[in-house]
């Protein structure tokens, strides 16, 4: 006779398997199945993940003193099997075949076990439920049932209280399986629906629903389909099967989670399993029955936060970090799929890709907070600031309706990008990383608010742990780069970006830094490599043309400069990017207003303004008005902006006060240009993410009114800040103009030797620039008076 199977009732999809009655159970139903084929079920069901060989199956369903041609008759088994099962060879859902070799269940499997505790979003009124938290059915291990259900109540009854059970319980049988040290890699779901909505929404809600926890770390998305590609295989390839428990081991990551739905007729089945990476065992399952679709994403948030508990977080940050993942969220399905191809198409080509997905995630639930919150960071990348307020202001609104996690991005961005308070976003995100220290998100947008606020060299620390705990992000690495070059490291900026380049990252971010970094190491074949790859990026084309406009400049090269400054605002334009175009032309008035040329500078800022009115080309309108001596143009839009954005870090502490300065300094009182200066001190090094062309600009302007009060020491050390600091000015045309700044001053203190060689430096910048720039026509004149 056969071994005796060990009588178990096991629970896989909507199947059950009693071995110690021989039944197969469909939804209740019982299903017509042979003995051998159930007794080859019941030893693939003890073994789940395990691949059974063909000759341990021979043995224990063919003892040796039995004659069958064993082959065929296992073949016969599994066929049965499969067609009660209602599963496919080809794509199996339950039983796989591993070639030459033998089989394998790989579907989650439990069985019920008396419940232990109860953590947020379990639930005793569905008997579909699996109590929570429950022992998992594993491989080495299960846990018997209570085999004494009278002791266990009497005991029950006689404890103070049922929270006081529950905890002492939670944490008597809870066997921990992962520490805050390990990471998780989440699989793309088994769907066998038929309804495509669920493949990517349900591993969405459920990355939402795990990143709410401050003991669970998730490996990013972008990190795996990195591993595929390594691996040989198309980034757009499912993570699942045994392709996921490679990814996951060379992820380094301790347990995969691997999700599953069905359908139970007008009914789902939502099932959770955490898997060992480095051997394939199941360790824990969890699943939840949803009555309808529209249940289906509250059914997921319950059953994470069971698997949460199984995982090993403790009950009480479970029920502070467990907002419902509808709330935290949306309840449409179709809007959390949109969402979910909007966040691949962001981490692996960047904004533009990724916006039409958001917006489509809105129009489907214009409740959705954290797809406005997307939309207000993307908006705000592209400089497309108008439409980043909108967005960061709707997704404000919606708090309420997100996670504790997107609560705070959401809250930051407001003060980021609507009331431009870069102190109370910084304090925010402080709080925030109390409880979430590695949460990559937080640190990144954190870097970049002490980067905006000259804290350059914290900002550097802080984007080199965000690449650390993420090396797979774009914007990390431009912004890690950025911050360094402003520090003069061009050659450690240089080795950041060679970094993103080993992983196979691009965007048009990434491009502009590469371009950029190339400027700042002479590299001309550099600088035209990533004008070339910029064709092949989405939208970089213009955005590259726009930062050679700015190069042409700094060699003199007004007129070109201005071509290439309409031809990227016209790409820009078909593109639909108003916004950006009209600051492709505030940057040019800004160049060829401090150039002297006067006439191209208006024209420049007539064009900005007929494409957008909105705060930051109104900035520049007034410092462009300021500088050209359009006294009443530039006051009247420093007070309107005064007015509008009191809170506002940069503005308030940056701009008007340059722009009062200039103003100041065209009515020629030199002391009072100074003294509006003072408050922008602390910001002089702050990096400027947009308007490449404006960095130091206090600094400039003080040196000018230096020069013009005859007070040349101040003004050589003024101008030199710009000069010491061109890993901040760039390409800016700011660069040549301060040497000759610098030179002028030389020449007012009577060191004509030195103020010679200046004039020099600045002829070797400008040795083909345009003759008739007013600018230049006054250094040579300048220069032969020396001789």
């Amino acid at each position: 006779m056969p071994p005796p199977v060990e009588n178990k009732r096991y629970q896989f999809g909507n199947f059950e398997a009693d071995t110690g009655t021989g039944e197969l159970l469909r939804q209740g139903l019982r299903v017509k199945l042979q003995e051998q084929p159930f007794r080859l079920l019941a030893l693939l069901l003890a073994r789940p993940g395990e691949t059974v060989s063909r000759d341990d199956l021979r043995k224990q369903l063919w003892p040796d003193d039995t004659f069958v041609e064993f082959d065929n008759s296992l073949n016969v088994a599994v066929r049965k099997l499969r067609e009660a099962l209602r599963d496919d060879a080809d794509v199996p859902r339950f039983v796989e075949t591993v070639p030459r070799y033998g089989y394998r269940f790989i579907a989650p499997v439990s069985f019920a076990i008396e419940p232990s505790a109860t953590v947020p979003g379990s639930s005793n009124s569905n008997p579909a439920l699996p109590p929570s938290p429950q022992q998992p059915r594993a491989v080495a291990e299960i846990r018997p049932r209570w085999r004494f259900p009278v002791l266990i109540a009497a005991l029950l009854v006689a404890a103070a209280g049922l929270g006081f059970v529950s905890n002492r319980l939670y944490r008597h049988y809870r066997r921990p399986v992962l520490t805050q040290k390990d990471t998780i890699l989440l699989t793309d779901f088994t769907n066998t629906t038929g309804e495509p909505v669920f493949d990517d929404a349900l591993k969405q809600g459920l990355e939402v629903s795990l990143e709410q926890s401050p003991f669970l770390n998730v490996v990013p998305d972008r990190k795996a389909r990195v591993i595929l590609k390594q691996m040989g295989h198309s980034e757009e390839e499912r993570v699942a099967g045994r392709g996921a428990l490679e990814v996951c081991q060379r992820a380094n990551a301790r347990v995969m989670v691997q999700g599953s739905v069905s359908s139970l007729g007008t009914s789902y089945l939502i099932g959770l399993a955490a898997i060992r990476c480095d051997t394939g065992d199941p360790i824990v399952h969890e699943e939840a029955q949803a009555r309808s679709r529209e249940e289906v994403v509250d059914a997921l948030g319950r059953t994470t936060a069971r698997l949460r508990a199984r995982l090993g977080e403790s009950l009480p940050s479970i029920q502070k970090f467990n907002a419902p993942l509808e709330q935290a969220t949306t309840s449409s399905l179709d809007a959390l799929k949109a969402y979910s191809v909007g966040a691949s198409h962001w981490d692996r080509e960047g904004d533009r890709a990724a916006a039409p997905y958001f917006k489509r995630a809105v129009e489907l639930d214009p409740n959705f907070a954290m797809a406005y919150g997307a939309l207000a960071s993307i908006h705000q990348n592209l400089e497309e600031t108008e439409l980043a307020r909108e967005n960061a202001t709707k997704a404000y609104e919606l708090r309420g309706r997100a996670s504790g996690v997107e609560k705070v991005l959401i809250e930051s961005w407001y003060h980021m990008y609507v009331s431009g308070d870069l102190q109370k976003a910084a304090h925010v995100y402080e709080i925030e990383l109390q409880d979430y220290p590695e949460n990559c998100r937080a640190l990144n947008d954190l870097g970049t608010i002490d980067a905006s606020l000259g804290r350059t060299s914290e900002a550097v620390d802080i984007f080199r742990k965000v690449v650390r705990l993420d090396p797979f992000g774009t914007t990390t690495y431009g912004n890690l780069a950025v911050s360094l070059m402003a520090l003069g490291k061009v050659d450690e900026a240089g080795a950041v970006l060679a970094e993103a380049g080993q992983h196979k990252l691009q965007s048009e971010y990434l491009l502009q830094v590469n371009y950029l970094r190339a400027f700042l190491s002479g590299d001309h074949e550099g600088m035209e490599q990533a004008l070339k790859q910029s064709h092949d990026v989405p939208g970089a084309e213009a955005s590259l043309l726009a930062t050679a406009a700015n190069t042409e400049a700094y060699a003199g090269h007004f007129r070109k400069a201005h071509q290439l400054s309409m031809t990227a605002s016209e790409i820009m334009v078909r593109e639909g990017n108003k916004e950006l175009a009209a600051g492709c032309w505030a940057e040019a008035a800004v160049r060829e207003a401090e150039a002297g040329a006067d006439k191209l500078a208006r024209e420049s800022v007539s064009r900005a303004l007929s494409l957008s009115q909105s705060d930051d080309i109104e900035t520049m309108t007034a410092l462009v008005s300021a500088r050209m001596g359009d006294e009443q143009r530039a006051q009247t839009l420093t007070q309107k902006l005064d007015a509008e954005h009191p809170a506002n870090t940069i503005l308030q502490g940056y701009w008007l006060p340059t722009i009062r300065g200039e103003m100041e300094l065209q009515r020629g009182n030199w002391a009072k240009a100074v003294a509006q200066l003072t408050p922008a001190e602390s910001l002089e090094l702050a990096i400027p993410f947009a308007f490449s062309t404006t960095s130091l600009y206090p600094a400039f302007v003080r040196g000018q009114a230096y020069l013009a009060d005859n007070d040349a020491k101040n003004a050589v050390a003024e101008f030199q800040k710009l000069i010491d600091h061109d890993g901040l000015t760039l390409n800016s045309s700011l660069g040549p103009l301060a040497r000759l700044g610098r030179a002028r001053a030389f020449a007012r203190s009577g060191d004509a030797a030195k103020a010679k060689v200046a004039y020099q430096e600045f002829f070797q910048l400008w040795q083909s620039a345009d003759q008739n720039i007013p600018a230049m026509r006054q250094a040579r004149s300048e220069f032969a008076k020396l001789q």
